[in-house]
């Protein structure tokens, strides 16, 4: 996922980390023109850091919104709840749900449970009667993924 504001300013989900442009340098000795463009760029620069931040907060924002009852409630459980909601951290809360929704919390409890329904789904999957191909690849890709997350191997 990219955003674009002023300066190219990027969130890495994958990753799980932020990725910046650098803070534009002022050169030794600057000519007026220099110091023109780089306050412009330093401007753009700020300008794009709040917007990222503002982004990022309306996306926690967004995501807990969207979340169930239950998934609420085992992430308001979470040890370090308290610490990435006052931060707002929406990199940390996607995380904790992605933990809860492949594992079924931080424990791992379900984990074998969750592994082998993954397991019967994917060796279980047809095509249904009159079911649009996009939505059977659509399908065939998610359970794809749930196996990959957690690691399941065939053949």
């Amino acid at each position: 996922m990219q955003f674009k504001n002023g300066s190219d300013v990027m969130v890495c989900l994958r990753t799980e980390e932020y990725v910046e442009t650098e803070v534009p340098i002022l050169p030794e000795n600057p000519t007026e023109n220099d110091k023109h463009i780089w306050q412009y760029k330093m401007n753009d620069y700020l300008k794009s850091e709040k917007i990222l931040k503002g982004n990022l907060r309306n996306l926690y924002t967004v995501i807990m919104s969207l979340c169930n009852t239950e998934v609420k409630n085992q992430v308001r459980a979470l040890e370090g709840y308290m610490e990435f909601n006052k931060k707002l951290d929406s990199m940390t809360l996607l995380k904790e749900i992605k933990k809860i929704m492949y594992t079924g919390g931080s424990n791992n409890l379900h984990a074998k449970h969750n592994k082998a329904m993954a397991h019967i789904n994917f060796m279980d999957l047809r095509q249904v009667k009159y079911q649009d191909i996009q939505d059977f690849r659509d399908r065939y890709m998610s359970v794809k993924k749930v196996c990959h997350e957690l690691e399941l191997t065939f053949g």
